[in-house]
């Protein structure tokens, strides 16, 4: 039974981007809830000059499953006046982790990619072989190709940026990272004799110029590197 003195299970805080409200990840469920129907009227938010508020829920290492995340917003949007923009957990689910553990592997194959095939992975793509003119590879992260690539080749594929592609000679048709378009004027041949005298490179998109650029294999690791230590 909770007391005048007992621990508050749900904390409002304003931020310049709306309202963030955490919601305490140890006690009963039922309390929780009931905690926060009251909190919501009892700081009447919801009226109507708070439609346009932005509303982001953190439930902390607590498990909510589809209908108590349901339970959580109509608690908060009694009022109708605001919405929950989401609902966030430190706690991930089996089919997530699964997702996860699938976008971190290193796919590879060994086999020559011909005109008109594709060959769509999650995660990172390796490719022991040739990707012949009229074939499409594709990878949600890095793709990489220890042969020719003649076709076309997309890293990055559900927005990832920081994707690159590479290859031992890389005389694309089309090369394309997340939404960020490279196609070739040169004839394939210009772009072969090219290559071959540059050996192998990679392709990744610069910060500065948001724009797709070409730099010499040897530069990958230090490309890594930096940018490992951005997210860290």
């Amino acid at each position: 039974m909770k007391t005048e003195f007992s621990k508050q299970l749900v904390t409002i805080k304003g931020t310049k981007d709306g309202l963030v409200i955490r919601l305490d990840d140890h006690c009963a469920y039922a309390d929780l809830l009931e905690e926060l129907q009251t909190k919501m009227k009892e700081n009447m938010i919801g009226e109507e000059q708070d439609k346009d508020v932005h509303i982001a829920v953190h439930v902390g290492t607590r498990y909510v499953d589809e209908k108590q995340r349901g339970e959580i917003t109509s608690a908060i949007e009694q009022s109708g006046a605001i919405s929950v923009d989401e609902i966030t957990s430190d706690v991930i689910t089996m089919t997530q982790a699964l997702k996860m553990k699938e976008e971190k592997q290193i796919h590879s194959y060994t086999c020559l990619v011909r005109s008109g095939q594709v060959l769509s992975v999650k995660g990172d793509l390796l490719i022991l072989g040739d990707v012949n003119p009229g074939g499409t590879i594709e990878a949600t992260g890095d793709v990489y190709v220890l042969g020719t690539l003649k076709g076309k080749a997309r890293a990055g594929t559900e927005g990832d940026e920081d994707a690159v592609i590479a290859a031992s000679v890389l005389a694309p048709s089309q090369l394309m990272i997340a939404d960020r378009l490279y196609l070739s004027e040169a004839t394939r041949e210009q772009q072969e004799s090219e290559s071959m005298h540059m050996g192998p490179r990679y392709a990744s998109i610069e910060e500065e110029k948001e724009e797709m650029v070409f730099h010499n294999m040897s530069s990958l690791a230090a490309l890594r590197s930096r940018r490992q230590k951005a997210i860290d």
